[in-house]
């Protein structure tokens, strides 16, 4: 299908990528229009969206970039910044089409359905999307979808509205009358307000006098906050509604002059706020900022996983607010077909966003429209290389399923290394764009976002899993049952059933399961293994780990996706000492810091009588090395400062040290790749990808009773 997307340099591009796979709560839409933010996507293509600039601006992100050197070396860093310049990003947030498809749990929406659908990496600029249920709306009958396709700036200008708080028969100023403010200015006036418009350029405010705005001054030929004090009997307005869109905090500090005592002022638009306080203070001004759609935006909660907000509670979520802009529409509140200054197909992507990107003032609402001929099957999920390579005899042939951050920053690279033991067959991706450019960059013929697609019509001998941690297992089984190898990265589940899963699939189908547990193929890991080989005695080991804080809404910390960091990152560790130790573990206590998970020490006991110690904490600084590892046998000591130097002390070998980290990913991959070939025995199984995982759950068990728990290893 095709799809528009910007680089990270601000360059449009027109792909044809993998139509998207169908996902439980999900809605398979084939979009009829789509509309063009003049505002935000014009911000990203004028240069306004340059990674490069955005890094520059943040702190914390060439931060990043520093501790990327200092791990991986400047040819790693280069390359990661590069890929990021390189890298396709959806364009586009407001679309609206018919439903051909309806994902496991979807209430309420039936193939044939006319919906408008809203979110940026949903809505694309694309031919078909795929769309969570509470990121839709369904359109009336007599609504067409050109009109609908605007529902989504639509629910921004209402939350806007709604934000103001307002009474019939208020005075509200609308400060911007682009696309957002000529909505909210009709918004408002069907609510009963009286409105004034206020622009810069007298085009805009042509578009206001033809939907029927009297009042209506430009910024630079009318005194403006004098006529609006004229306009309400010198009292000032009881709202403004700022929808302009600049780096000045004039329009904001102007407003504050226009408004009444104890007046409103709403902040919808990209504007400055660096505040005049006189004024402000002087009349008891409450400013507000309108986020978004409304109620539900940016809760990972509401949009992908559906769950709704108590009516009781939020009256008007975002989901309302679409509905509400639909009905607007179909009542002809308000009115969008003059609004609509062009309209192209979307093989004319590039000469759409010349316009819409101008900065012509009479361009206003700027549409792109597709065939309603695309057909979505099994195929179409499928983007096949142009000129397909062929794989040499001795090369593995594998699929890369989840091609995220970590896979592009640590696992291209080592295929690429490994480029004449493997052949990467294709790439599974969640979007067709990431599938399509993860491909081109391995190489890769095929790119796909069905797994089960390639899985069923391609000869390949392994899968390597990346995806997300509530996956694995699901992606485990299927590809094991296929008859295929599989790598997958840690944990093999984010609980023992689903690590019994794999393991029953793996006994059935007799194949290879690797688990990417790498730390224990580092070198020096290796080494200090082989230092303590001779000593039988029981001995302890501490690993601290000072991971740092992650935000609350990462992933990671999602109990039903990522399992949490004591899951997620914990059977790291949990697996590294077993494996040293040489021994498994049978009991651990564990205790965490008040109710945080991030921060956690657990002492395990192992069968030979050794003792491990875990501290894993987000409380520390970036400034510590992150993994810091001390073993005590027979009189010796070994430690491992975050895996760029070993020392010994009274133990056989030799200390050493590097500049850049290593951690053992490339001879895990290189591991598996040799057992798939049956040239060397595999180092890592999905045995151990249940044990760790049965740590993981027994120092759960530990916190939650504060009792000493049996590790059930079997």
């Amino acid at each position: 299908m095709k799809q528009v997307f910007f680089d990270g340099k601000g360059k449009l591009h027109l792909k044809d990528v993998p139509s998207p796979a169908m996902q439980p709560g999900h809605v398979l839409v084939q979009n009829s229009s789509s509309l063009i933010s003049t505002g935000t996507e014009a911000m990203a293509l004028s240069g306004g969206g340059s990674l490069l600039g955005t890094a520059l601006k943040r702190p914390d992100l060439v931060q990043r970039a520093l501790k990327i050197v200092a791990g991986q070396g400047v040819r790693s860093a280069a390359t990661i910044v590069r890929d990021m310049s390189q890298t396709w990003y959806p364009l586009g947030y407001s679309s609206a089409g018919h439903v051909i498809s309806v994902g496991e749990g979807v209430r309420g929406f039936d193939v044939g359905d006319k919906v408008a659908c809203a979110g940026a990496g949903y809505a694309n600029h694309a031919e078909l999307v795929s769309i969570p249920t509470n990121l839709l709306a369904k359109v009336p009958q007599g609504v067409s979808m050109r009109d609908a396709c605007f529902t989504t700036v639509g629910a921004i200008a209402i939350q806007g509205v709604r934000r103001a708080d307002l009474t019939f028969g208020e005075i509200v100023v609308v400060m911007g009358t682009g696309l957002i403010g000529l909505l909210t200015a009709q918004i408002l006036r069907s609510s009963g307000c009286k409105v004034i418009c206020v622009d810069l350029y007298e085009e805009r405010l042509r578009f206001a006098n033809e939907l029927g705005f009297v009042n209506v001054l430009q910024m630079s030929k009318d005194n403006v906050v004098r006529s609006v004090m004229d306009l309400t009997d010198g009292a000032g307005a009881d709202a403004v509604i700022v929808c302009a869109s600049t780096e000045s905090s004039q329009p904001v500090n102007d407003a504050f002059e226009m408004c009444r005592e104890r007046g409103r002022v709403v902040v919808v638009g990209a504007v400055g706020l660096d505040l005049k306080r006189e004024e402000y203070y002087r009349k008891e001004i409450d400013l507000r900022i309108s986020r978004s759609y409304g109620p539900g935006r940016y809760d990972t909660e509401y949009e992908e996983k559906g769950i709704k907000y108590p009516l009781g509670y939020v009256r008007w979520t975002e989901t309302g607010n679409l509905s509400e802009f639909l009905h607007l529409l179909e009542s002809g509140a308000v009115r969008v077909q003059s609004l609509i200054s062009s309209e192209h197909s979307v093989d004319q992507a590039s000469v759409a966003y010349d316009e819409a990107t101008g900065g012509n003032p009479e361009i206003i609402g700027v549409l792109l429209r597709y065939p309603d001929t695309y057909v979505n099957n099994e195929d179409s999920r499928v983007w096949r290389l142009p000129d397909r390579k062929k794989p040499f005899k001795q090369q593995v042939k594998l699929i890369l399923v989840g091609p995220g951050h970590f896979a592009r920053a640590v696992h291209f690279n080592n295929l690429k290394k490994l480029s004449s033991k493997v052949f990467v067959k294709g790439v599974v991706a969640a979007t067709g764009s990431s599938a399509r450019q993860s491909a081109e960059k391995l190489g890769a013929d095929l790119a796909s976002t069905d797994m089960s697609s390639l899985l069923k019509t391609e000869s390949i001998d392994a899968v390597m899993i990346t995806t997300r941690h509530n996956m694995h297992s699901k992606q485990c089984v299927e590809a094991v049952l296929a008859g295929k190898h599989v790598f997958v990265e840690k944990p093999l589940g984010l609980n023992k059933d689903e690590c019994y899963a794999v393991l029953e699939a793996v006994e059935k189908s007799q194949v290879l399961c690797s688990v990417g547990f790498n730390r224990r193929f580092s070198s020096y890991a290796i080494d200090l293994r082989s230092s303590i080989a001779n000593i039988n005695s029981p001995k302890q080991i501490v690993y601290r780990v000072n991971a740092g804080g992650l935000p609350d809404s990462h992933w990671l910390l999602d109990s039903e996706i990522g399992g949490g960091r004591l899951v997620g990152e914990g059977c790291h560790f949990f697996d590294f000492m077993s494996w040293i130790l040489d021994s498994e573990p049978v009991t651990l206590v564990a205790q965490s810091l008040s109710n945080s998970l991030d921060d956690f020490s657990i002492l395990l006991k192992y069968a030979d009588g050794s003792v491990g110690s875990l501290i894993y904490t987000g409380l520390g600084n970036d400034q510590l090395s992150k993994e810091y590892i001390e073993l005590f046998a027979g009189g010796g000591v070994g430690v491992i400062d975050d895996y760029r130097s070993l020392e010994l002390y009274n133990l056989p070998g030799n200390s050493r040290k590097s500049t850049v980290a290593h951690k053992g990913h490339l001879e895990l991959l290189d591991n598996f790749l040799c057992a798939v070939k049956g040239e060397q025995k595999l180092g890592v199984n999905a045995l151990d990808g249940l044990r760790a995982t049965l740590c993981a759950e027994a120092a759960l068990e530990s916190i939650s009773t504060g009792k000493s728990v049996q590790i059930p290893f079997v």
